[in-house]
């Protein structure tokens, strides 16, 4: 908190540092959608799928991160095929 703002805090504001959690929770752009245009079943799906993909760039940035610290690949030399 900034110095002058100091003691000017409401009881809500005191409220939502204390437990961490507020009364809304929005957790992406289908919580904001109608029930009539996405049911919650759809928006429920919606936040799985998002986390389904969160996870798979996870895994790619890991792997990225593997190869950047294993070092630089070996260069491979280049072998003549002979074709009849």
């Amino acid at each position: 908190m900034i110095e002058h703002d100091q003691g000017q805090e409401t009881e809500g504001a005191a409220q939502t540092e204390t437990t961490g959690r507020r009364g809304c929770a929005i957790t992406g752009f289908s919580d904001l959608l109608p029930d009539w245009l996405l049911p919650p079943e759809g928006k429920q799906h919606a936040r799985n799928a998002r986390k389904e993909a969160l996870l798979a760039m996870k895994s790619i940035l890991d792997a990225a991160i593997a190869r950047q610290e294993a070092g630089p690949a070996p260069r491979r030399s280049v072998q003549r095929v002979e074709i009849d």
